[in-house]
């Protein structure tokens, strides 16, 4: 067993344990950064849940194994994973929820990346969590519950996977911190260039890099903190940018291209 397996053993164990007794939370959120196993852990939840056997797991053998498989489940709804979630997709997603389940015993439904949520979705969202839809679960995903509104976060079972050994923390914080607000104050973009460079070495220094921007920009949007004249629909822009950056870093391009093309965009 590999270090991610085991430590979300624990997780896996509550995870398998709620299958098997069928007192399925209604809404659930999966935090962790990328790495950790996260979202294999949520597909596999929700593979286990539309499973017909209720072991606790997938069979992979019966009809509804069959079906999520192949993608063509009628009552296994993904949504997000591709930057902006906007409210038209939110309230899509409510009406199939209302709907009985056409081929299992529940629905469930994942939003992945869910603090990608515009203000609007996140309350369109918090509606239908208000009322949860019978027989249906609900999971979100994100790196941390702090870039979602508290709203969302109290009303939502919580199953942690932390952060990835790959992703421990190589500079200082408050260094981190202060280099990224720099970088996003009105400066001539030459000088942000310069300050990037440090993050371009090595692969874990840009994903850190990435996840302080993301938290401080998701922190604006919550009235967190104040970034001047960055608009909401700015701030989503550069969420938007920082989710392609980490698919770049994934496809092994260089650190320093990601990084350069990223302020570059914002300008």
């Amino acid at each position: 067993m590999d270090k991610t397996n085991l430590k979300n053993k624990k997780q896996d164990g509550y995870l398998k344990q709620q299958i098997k007794s069928g007192d399925f939370a209604s809404f659930m959120l999966f935090v962790g950064q990328k790495g950790t196993g996260k979202y294999k852990a949520v597909e596999d939840f929700a593979g286990a849940i539309l499973c017909d056997n209720g072991s606790g797991e997938p069979c992979l053998i019966c009809a509804n194994c069959k079906l999520v498989a192949s993608g063509n489940h009628p009552d296994f709804l993904k949504l997000g994973g591709e930057g902006t979630i906007k409210i038209a997709e939110i309230r899509e997603l409510q009406k199939s929820l209302y709907l009985k389940p056409y081929q299992a015993s529940h629905k469930v439904a994942i939003i992945e990346d869910a603090h990608l949520m515009t203000e609007e979705s996140a309350n369109a969202m918090l509606k239908v969590l208000e009322e949860p839809p019978e027989n249906s679960i609900i999971i979100l995903t994100s790196p941390d519950k702090k870039l979602l509104p508290e709203t969302i976060v109290s009303r939502s079972q919580i199953v942690n996977f932390g952060t990835a050994g790959v992703l421990q923390k190589t500079q200082d914080s408050e260094e981190v911190y202060a280099d990224v607000m720099n970088i996003l104050d009105e400066k001539p973009v030459y000088e942000k260039m310069a300050m990037v460079q440090k993050y371009s070495k090595e692969k874990p220094l840009s994903v850190e890099f990435l996840n302080v921007l993301e938290g401080i920009l998701r922190e604006a949007i919550l009235g967190k903190s104040n970034l001047g004249s960055y608009s909401e629909k700015k701030i989503i822009g550069v969420l938007e940018l920082v989710e392609k950056s980490r698919e770049y870093l994934k496809s092994n391009l260089s650190c320093k291209f990601v990084l350069e093309n990223l302020i570059l965009n914002v300008g």
